[in-house]
């Protein structure tokens, strides 16, 4: 097996073996606790690793790289595995519980951590990038000459 091409195929790579994890964790339910306990930690890690994928298939456009998205992108995956793994660590709560934000702290982190900080950052990266990582006046050429009957795409994105 050769080394990826492309920044697409290794993310590619990185989505199938996602979706191979969380499959695996679903099925870790059926097995005995001495090995279904790894199935909260695989979907911990599994279920950010494909959305860590998604984002790359998403941006990246013929061989490039992925620039100055590579560091929000990574960043978006270490915070929402983070937090999975921050509230599988933190331990039950008690009906004493001191409350973040209304919540309890396991609560706090995914809500918070994992839902909303992504949910912020990621249209603010989108949004001072979309200058330079948008699509070009000669893919925009490209996209409406495909639509056209009969015609075939001009140049190549690859």
């Amino acid at each position: 097996m050769s080394a990826p091409r492309t920044v697409r195929d290794t993310a590619f790579r990185t989505l199938v073996l996602g979706v191979i994890g969380i499959a695996l964790a679903y099925a870790s339910a059926f097995f005995p606790p001495s090995i279904a306990f790894i199935g909260p930690w695989l979907m911990a890690i599994m279920v950010p690793l494909v959305l860590f994928a998604t984002m790359i298939l998403g941006a990246v456009r013929g061989t490039r790289g992925l620039g100055r998205l590579a560091l929000p992108f990574l960043l978006v995956f270490v915070l929402v595995a983070g937090g999975f793994v921050v509230a599988l660590l933190l331990p039950a709560e008690a009906a004493d519980v001191r409350l973040f934000l209304g919540l309890p702290p396991r609560a706090a982190v995914i809500l918070y951590g994992v839902g909303l900080l992504p949910l912020f950052m990621l249209p603010m990266v989108y949004a001072l990038t979309f200058d330079t990582l948008t699509l070009t006046d000669e893919d925009i050429a490209r996209v409406r000459a495909a639509r056209l009957p009969g015609s075939v795409p001009t140049g190549s994105h690859e």
